[in-house]
């Protein structure tokens, strides 16, 4: 499983959510799984349809109908601070855990996704 928790406003999180559609296109066929929570309640929806049409993504891509101080952010444990928060696991395990995202550090998340997948 990788999934990305991305504020709205984060200026990478566009590329973030390209690169996971990516990953799942590549990678799809050998079980995996993605998918995307804009940490934002429902006033990112209109961004998250804009993105989905405009970057033909497939993917599920969410947004917090609370808001992001809800339970799912508290769940996974995502530091309020990051713009862009990536993890990958497997079961019940989180392998790796990828904070502030950039397409420079993209390459590290595939290196990652393909460990998880041996």
């Amino acid at each position: 499983m990788v999934a990305a928790f991305i504020k709205p406003d984060a200026p990478e999180g566009p590329s973030v959510v390209s690169e996971i559609q990516k990953l799942s296109d590549e990678n799809g066929s050998r079980g995996l799984r993605t998918f995307v929570v804009m940490m934002g309640g429902a006033e990112t929806k209109v961004t998250i349809q804009k993105l989905a049409a405009e970057k033909k993504i497939t993917i599920p891509v969410t947004f917090l109908p609370a808001g992001a101080g809800q339970g799912d952010v508290l769940k996974y444990k995502i530091n309020p601070e990051a713009r862009t928060t990536v993890l990958l696991w497997r079961g019940q395990t989180v392998s790796s855990n990828f904070t502030n995202v950039t397409p420079e550090k993209w390459a590290d998340v595939t290196k990652a996704t393909q460990e998880l997948l041996k």
